[in-house]
């Protein structure tokens, strides 16, 4: 029994413990750990796109100023006439070209250009300077093909480059000769030496390649020729993206962009890479569990160590109480401490007399009981009378209706059976959640019927369905029709001379239902028009904009906000309300 009570009472506690530390703790420090890891996941991806912007900036800049090297030497007057004549040896063409300087100087000056060669199928050029020969194997390259039908393009090379590359990042440019039999095309190697100096970064891996032929560019060479190790929608024009992906088994975080080169269709591909990221974050996350758990395990023991010494003096002042309880008042005289149970101890002394009070207290909580009992029967009986009330006015307008035509009044009838119709409609639709356009229209018929038998021709009322629209099998939210018209009727038609008339169109636009109540009244004003608007978001509006603005809510509550109702109008030409459901 010792057991059970001490094993009830700190149960008691670390239940407590649970629901107002341990809970709210681990709640606010996962959230707390889920945020850092989340704002230090955006740093770091954050620091990628920035390195990557950088790169793709900096190879922008060195691919432009290649290509505006390409431009000076297929313009060149002096390249053009020594690639179009026809040499007797090669003797004569090297005496030719070593006096031209220029292609010499231009990769002198121009620090991003490791080689520029031009190759020429002119038979009588010979291997010489910068000048190649376009031999029958250079004919057959992927390079020298595409050349012959695309005036500028990137690409990757095979060959030797500075870093000991094989691919080479080369522009690839035909050089215009005109009258001429022959072709020439100019090949400018970017250097891998200027790229790595301007774009090395301790800590973050950078890889280019052009289009999807593999790396040309890499922090490590290793990977030269392969494809960049994450996904790449190479069919999208500007594919940009950032995240984390799994490469060889390790997670790192990426950023990716493109760069469509200058005057070319050739795109480059920039992706940086970055691991320390993912195992400082994987580091921190840890270091956060130990401190969230030490400051869950902390309290854990004292609140073990406080329920422990709670649990003896409560066991001690049940037992007293179980005392007294049995008229036994032979207790301790001494109880110890200085708090509430203390203080419990001392009224444990004037509990006979409080036994008493207490059983007076409880008769008068029956007697409240009881009362509550009374009143909650009254509230059934008048949900009960509730009920019966609207089948007791139906009753009695037939009752009403039988008794004008016995008297022959057939009109009174009429009335009271199209009344009683509406309000047999508006019991049925309240707390629905939809109903059909046909009851509506029909509804909004009975509404009009009534109307005509109070003013006569100044109310017509003319419906244009578009076809195939079924209105039995369209469903709609009840009760939003009515009111419109309502509106339409009391508001549109109110100062018209003569025929007045309320047209509905209905018809199916853009696949949305469109239902447009029409009156040929005197319109509103653009002032009027403007507060009518305002008042279907915000319900202090004049001209009827209340029940506008309930329309407009319930349909956005039930459909969503690309749903709604707007108003058209202008002076002379009436007033169009246009409501906007889903089609069925």
């Amino acid at each position: 029994m010792k057991k059970r009570k001490k094993g009830k009472i700190s149960r008691q506690l670390h239940s407590v413990y649970i629901i107002a530390l341990l809970i709210p703790l681990l709640v606010i420090g996962s959230v707390l750990i889920f945020s850092a890891r989340q704002t230090l996941k955006d740093y770091y991806v954050q620091m990628l796109e920035t390195d990557n912007s950088r790169v793709h900036s900096l190879l922008r800049e060195i691919t432009t100023q290649a290509y505006r090297v390409s431009t000076e030497i297929c313009y060149d007057s002096t390249v053009k006439q020594l690639l179009s004549r026809e040499y007797t040896d090669g003797a004569e063409f090297a005496t030719a070209v070593d006096g031209y300087s220029g292609l010499e100087m231009l990769t002198y000056n121009t620090a991003e250009i490791a080689k520029i060669y031009i190759y020429t199928d002119n038979p009588t050029v010979k291997d010489h300077g910068r000048f190649r020969y376009a031999t029958e194997e250079v004919q057959r390259t992927d390079w020298y093909q595409k050349s012959i039908t695309s005036s500028a393009f990137w690409t990757t090379i095979s060959g030797d480059s500075e870093s000991g590359a094989s691919n080479n990042l080369c522009l690839v440019r035909k050089v215009p000769l005109s009258n001429s039999p022959y072709f020439a095309v100019t090949v400018i190697q970017v250097s891998d030496t200027y790229i790595r100096s301007r774009m090395e970064s301790s800590n973050i891996i950078d890889m280019v390649s052009v289009d999807d032929q593999g790396i040309v560019y890499g922090s490590s060479t290793s990977r030269y020729g392969e494809a960049i190790p994450v996904t790449i929608d190479y069919a999208q024009p500007y594919y940009r993206s950032s995240g984390t992906e799994q490469i060889d088994g390790k997670q790192y975080f990426y950023a990716v962009s493109t760069i469509n080169l200058y005057n070319t269709n050739s795109r480059m591909y920039v992706c940086t890479l970055d691991s320390t990221g993912v195992t400082d974050i994987r580091n921190l996350t840890m270091t956060w569990l130990v401190i969230l758990a030490l400051a869950l395990a902390v309290p854990l023991v004292i609140v073990t160590v406080y329920a422990m010494s709670f649990s003896r003096r409560i066991r001690l002042l049940r037992g007293e109480m179980h005392k007294a309880s049995q008229q036994d008042y032979d207790i301790i005289t001494d109880f110890g401490g200085n708090d509430e149970l203390a203080e419990t101890f001392e009224d444990l002394k004037i509990m006979v007399q409080d036994i008493k009070e207490k059983d007076a207290r409880m008769y008068e909580a029956e007697l409240k009981e009881q009362e509550l009992l009374s009143k909650q029967q009254l509230m059934e009986y008048k949900m009960l009378s509730s009920q019966i009330n609207p089948h007791y006015l139906y009753n009695t307008l037939e009752t009403i209706r039988m008794k004008a035509l016995t008297e022959g009044d057939r009109a009174v009838a009429d009335a009271i059976k199209v009344f009683g119709k509406t309000l047999h409609y508006v019991q049925e639709s309240t707390g629905t959640a939809f109903t059909t356009l046909q009851q509506e229209l029909d509804h909004v018929e009975s509404y009009l019927t009534v109307q005509k038998l109070r003013f006569g021709d100044r109310i017509n009322y003319r419906l244009q369905i578009q076809p195939g629209i079924e209105p039995e099998n369209q469903s709609i939210v009840p009760l939003l029709l009515q009111p419109v018209v309502e509106n339409a009727v009391v508001h549109g038609l109110e100062l018209v001379d003569g025929t007045g008339e309320v047209t509905v169109e209905i018809f199916r636009e853009d696949g949305k239902l469109h239902i447009h109540v029409r009156d040929n009244g005197l319109g509103m004003s653009r002032e009027q028009l403007q507060a009518v608007t305002e008042g279907i978001n915000a319900p202090q509006q004049p001209r009827g904009s209340i029940a506008l603005y309930n329309i407009h809510q319930r349909i956005r509550l039930r459909y969503g906000d690309q749903y709604g109702l707007r108003v058209q109008s202008q002076p002379g030409q009436g007033t169009c309300v246009c409501l906007c459901i889903p089609t069925e």
